[in-house]
This record gives C-alpha cells, structure tokens and sequence, in this order.
C-alpha cells in the first residue's frame, strides 16, 4: 500500500475543542511512502506530527493539497472507503482514549466483529494477535482493559489493530510510559513486523528507539518537513538535529567521538549491537594488553 501527499497543508477551525482561529499546522508537505518500509516522524513537541498521521486514512482532511492512497486520490471524499480504515491501522499515544468495552477479549474483538467475521475465525485472530504481544490468553481475556498496566493496555491497543490485519501499521509515541522491559518487547515486536513486510510508522520522540528500528526518517518542524531521507544521513546532519531541537541518541554521539579521537568505528552510527560488539572486543583487547 502506498502513501502519498502533494503538498499538503492543514489548520485547524473554530468548532474543534482547543483550536480556534486559523492556526496553521501543516504547511505545504509532500513525500510518498511505499509498501514494505519502515519510517520514523520525528520532531519537537507541536510541530505536527500527530495531525499529519491522521491524514493518512482520512480521520483529517487537508484544507489543500491532496493525500493518494494506492494512488487512489481520498481528499475530496466525503466518507472514506472502510478498507482504507481496515488497511491502515493507528495505535495512538493514550491507548485508553481507544478502549471502550468491559473485557481485553471484546476490545481486542470489536473490529471483526464490526465487519461480521466469523465467530471461529475472530477467536483464532484474537488468539494470534496475543500470542504476538505475549499477552496470556486465559490470564488477560476477561480483565478490564482501563485496569491494565501502561505496558499492557499499548499491547492490547496494538492488538485490536492487528486482528483486523492492517497493511501499515503506524503507532504514535508506541514507548511513552512504557518500562525499559516493555521497551524491549516493543522493539522485538516491530522487528517482527517489518520481518513480515507490512509497511510500519513510527512517530516519537525517542530518538535511541528511532535509531534502533526504523530505514528513514520525516522531520517536522513548525509544521514544515526539514528533512527526508535515511537515519543514517539524519543522525549524521548535527544541524538538522540542533535545528529541530532533537538530543542524537548517545550510541551516536559515541560513534561520532571515537572518529574525532581518529578511532576506526565498523559498524553503522545507529547500529547497538554493532556497538557493543565493538566496545566488547575492543575492552577484551585492552585487557589482555595490560595482563600481559
């Protein structure tokens, strides 16, 4: 499935709680992204990335430009297509703001139930999608979703997007809240997903977890797009970072400081197990010099 804005631009009007006037929030964007890739949305706090992901399956319409769906044109209409709702799935940032009914199992089994699946098959869905997650079938299936641990209601979230099988999945701010535990089981889960060759989103401000999943990566700031292009090239472009007022992850500013201390580094700037390989060989290195 591929995403597509031309020059989209976006404000929010009076009539929407917290918004009035004309205040612009997205301004004039253009990018395209194709089945299969996995891409981070990055920017300071208010630069518009959450209104701009809502773009990509019509919950907001640009007030110009156009957004292309399969090169399917969704702009001008009135009521979007349900398989563009079912195909691209968005776990956003409070996932209790999503739940609404009394047990884990009927939250996660709304949406096929909404499109009148089978009962059998809607089970084994269910089944899967918490199998993914790790989340016990029989320990989780009838516990309050609102009773959960932050950790566990962003699973159940992820879990009533994946039982309706959506080709992009795109999750806003997946670790805030989230222990380094939970962290680590988000990170093992997407890498499964991008194994499996759906198209993933990431939007947050964890730039150590942008580095250690996604290909490339959309900068916003004051609602422009400043850059596009690999993480590799991002995390390398200090004036980009200082620009959008973004902290490189540590693993990088380490990478960059053993080059300036003219210290061969082989592997990528983004790559931590690289890293820790290296810095593993490198203090076996040292130790045996000074036993020696």
């Amino acid at each position: 499935m591929t995403i597509r804005l031309e020059n989209v631009s976006f404000r929010y009007t009076q009539g929407i709680e917290g918004f009035f006037g004309q205040e612009q929030i997205l301004q004039n964007i253009s990018f395209r992204i194709d089945s299969g890739e996995f891409v981070g949305i990055v920017g300071p706090s208010g630069s518009g990335k959450t209104t701009l992901i809502q773009h990509f399956n019509g919950l907001l319409k640009p007030v110009s430009g156009r957004v292309l769906i399969d090169h399917k044109d969704i702009t001008g209409q009135k009521k979007i297509p349900g398989n563009i709702r079912k195909k691209i799935g968005i776990v956003f940032q409070f996932p209790e703001l999503q739940f609404f009914e009394n047990t884990v199992y009927d939250e996660v089994s709304y949406g096929p139930r909404n499109l009148k699946i089978p009962g059998n098959e809607i089970e084994k869905r269910v089944r899967e999608a918490f199998d993914l997650l790790e989340l016990d079938f029989e320990d989780f299936r009838d516990r309050a979703p609102f009773h959960l641990s932050e950790g566990q209601k962003r699973r159940v979230a992820i879990a009533s997007i994946l039982v309706m099988k959506p080709e992009v999945l795109i999750f806003d701010e997946p670790t805030a809240g989230m222990d380094f535990r939970g962290v680590l089981r988000l990170k093992s889960f997407i890498r499964s997903l991008k194994n499996s060759g759906r198209t993933v989103i990431l939007v947050s401000h964890d730039m150590a977890f942008i580095a250690e999943t996604v290909d490339r990566i959309l900068c916003l700031k004051n609602g422009q797009l400043i850059f596009d292009g690999t993480k590799i090239d991002f995390f390398s472009d200090v004036p980009i970072l200082q620009k959008a007022n973004l902290r490189e992850p540590e693993i990088v500013r380490l990478a960059r400081a053993l080059r300036q201390e003219n210290i061969p580094v082989p592997f990528s700037i983004t790559d931590l197990r690289g890293m820790k390989r290296f810095l593993e060989a490198r203090l076996k290195s040292e130790n045996s010099f000074k036993i020696r």
